[in-house]
Order: C-alpha cells, then structure tokens, then sequence
C-alpha cells in the first residue's frame, strides 16, 4: 500500500493538485491503528477531476456512488496496484440536523511525510475526528482519536474552529467543545 501511495504520490504532485491522506492510512501513520483498510485522498474540489483522471491513468476505476448518509460531489474508488483509493472532492455528510461539508484546501494539509522520497501530504486528524463522529459505524476509530487527543492536545484548533461554525448534532459539537 504504501509503494503504491509513493507511486501515485509522484503523478499527483506533477500536477500541483491540493490533496491530502486521510481515513484508516492517516491513522496509520499516527500508529493509532495497525492495518489501514485502503487509501483515503481528500481533494480540492477544483482538483477533483485531475486527480482522478491521473489515478485513472495509473491503474482502472470501479463504479462507486456516494450514497446516503454522503453528499460528496466527486467521489470515486480507483484501484492501483491492487490498491483501492477512494478520492473525494467537495467531501459532505448529510446527518440530522443538516449537511457537514468539509472544506478542503492548501490549508487542509497540516504535515508531510516522504515515501521512497515522494512526498505525501496529510490532512488534519482533528477534521478525522469530526468526520467519523458523522459516519455510522465509526465509534471505534472516535474512541482512539479522543484518547489521542486527551493523551497529545490538540495541534490545530483552527479545524475544530472551522467545524463548530457548521451545523452538528449536539452530542459531535460537545466532544469538540470538551476537547478544546
């Protein structure tokens, strides 16, 4: 998984595409969780389209929807060398008291890592917490980014900020407040 995210990390930096590592592999990469499930790129929603057609071009795309409780506008499973990526653009999760969109931009990438000297940006794991708070069958992957947090503070407010402006189920929004 990783020779394939150096792989693909090269092609996508050619293009100056913002994107970032999310999901299980950032995890991963915060030793939170020992087997990441595949690879989770967030994108720029102006990018969305370039990344995928570069990842189209390196390996071959399976028919995926963005399906309920998700309203991400540009969603797609590609897999490279027998790697899955899911990319997503415009990443939105619809929940009870309205539609979380997650603003993905330069801002987004908090810290790099090199890869067989590729680099690989990586998306905030405070925006993590937020999101699978919204995912169903996430409690676990909630529970260790608490414990993380509690553990090692929180590093970059700023998304927890950025969150508490949106609309959030009260129980989402008081882990955030309790945290801060």
């Amino acid at each position: 998984m990783l020779e394939t995210l150096a792989y693909i990390a090269n092609s996508i930096n050619e293009k100056n595409i913002t994107w970032g590592v999310g999901g299980s592999l950032l995890l991963y990469f915060h030793q939170l969780v020992k087997d990441p499930n595949d690879i989770d790129l967030l994108v720029s929603e102006n990018d969305a389209l370039t990344l995928i057609k570069t990842l189209n071009e390196l390996g071959s795309s399976r028919e995926a929807y963005s399906t309920y409780p998700f309203c991400t506008k540009y969603f797609s499973t590609l897999i490279v060398n027998t790697t899955e990526i899911d990319v997503m653009g415009g990443f939105c999760i619809q929940h009870p008291v309205g539609k979380y969109k997650l603003e993905f931009d330069e801002k987004s990438v908090v810290d790099y890592i090199t890869i067989n000297k590729s680099k690989v940006p990586l998306t905030a794991l405070e925006d993590w917490f937020v999101l699978y708070q919204l995912m169903p069958n996430k409690q676990e992957k909630v529970a260790l980014l608490e414990n993380y947090f509690s553990k090692n503070g929180i590093k970059h407010p700023y998304f927890f900020e950025k969150a508490l402006q949106q609309p959030l189920p009260v129980g989402v929004r008081e882990k955030i407040e309790n945290l801060m």
